[in-house]
């Protein structure tokens, strides 16, 4: 072995210990959304801070930029407080809707949490000092769990369907200026899964069984295939698209779900790359 096939390999190992994307136990990389942000926030880290400008108290709503699943841990830390004299800190919660589909509010309460398709509360204010970190979770009953450092729980109950895909949201407010993600940690059954904490990530694809991308001519024929299906007749056994709830599900994706319409379909696939109900990487869209 050659001193660079040496240097290659070790690098390699050093990426392993701080990725975990393509490891058995991981989740899929979480950070928050790119497009859909209140107006005051900007982005850094590669997407994981959120920072609002100190101008005002309010419009620093973000999303996750992917669904999370139920009882999936999103840890968060404080970073700054603003040096304004505002009142209040972050509030974190959920959505069962899409982040693009959401009317983007100056506040998530009580902007948001009026409609049964979201929930936030407020994170107490002795665990929001800048420093501070802390998780939250949807667990199997529907309720907003949050946990201080020191292991204090706070719950609440919402109106949420655990069954439809669900999204973090974190309005970073009044005090708190700016919060950065720390990844997310699922609790399994032999081992905890985690997300992984690296900046940049290779997407890996698989032959022999595994999951390919799907081909821009696949996904074109897809979108050609939008217009015709809406002067299809509906199936009175069709489900709704479990994305926007509008549209009858008559598109089935490659790990057998049909689950979806091809609007939201294509969406999906062009966002995170996986089915909303068993996050199986999209190898194929056929549309009925």
């Amino acid at each position: 072995m050659t001193e660079k096939q040496k240097d290659m390999k070790m690098a390699d190992k050093a990426n392993e210990s701080h990725c975990v994307c393509h490891n058995y136990s991981s989740l899929e990389e979480l950070s928050f959304h790119a497009h859909v942000k209140g107006c005051l926030i900007t982005l850094s880290e590669g997407g994981r801070r959120a920072t609002r400008d100190s101008s005002s108290f309010r419009n620093g709503l973000v999303f996750s930029g992917r669904p999370v699943k139920i009882r999936e841990k999103v840890r968060l830390l404080v970073v700054e407080h603003s040096m304004c004299e505002w009142h209040g800190s972050v509030r974190v919660g959920f959505a069962n809707c899409l982040p693009e589909q959401t009317p983007l509010p100056t506040m998530a309460i009580p902007d948001l949490t009026k409609y049964p398709q979201y929930t936030a509360t407020i994170v107490p204010e002795d665990i929001c000092c800048a420093g501070s970190e802390f998780e939250f979770w949807l667990d199997r009953d529907a309720r907003l769990c949050i946990r201080s450092s020191d292991g204090t729980t706070y719950m609440k109950r919402t109106t949420l369907n655990i069954h439809r895909p669900i999204w973090a949201i974190v309005d970073v407010y009044g005090k708190t200026s700016a919060v950065l993600l720390l990844g997310s940690k699922k609790k399994g059954l032999f081992w905890t899964y985690r997300s992984c904490p690296a900046l940049t990530h290779i997407k890996h694809t698989k032959d022999n069984g595994g999951y390919k991308d799907i081909s821009k001519e696949m996904l074109d024929r897809t979108k050609n295939q939008m217009s015709n299906l809406y002067h299809e007749n509906t199936d009175s056994d069709s489900e709704d698209c479990v994305v926007c709830y509008s549209e009858v599900s008559k598109t089935l994706l490659g790990c057998g779900h049909k689950c979806v319409c091809a609007v939201c379909a294509v969406k999906i696939y062009e966002m995170f790359g996986t089915c909303p109900l068993c996050r199986q990487r999209i190898s194929s869209i056929k549309v009925h």
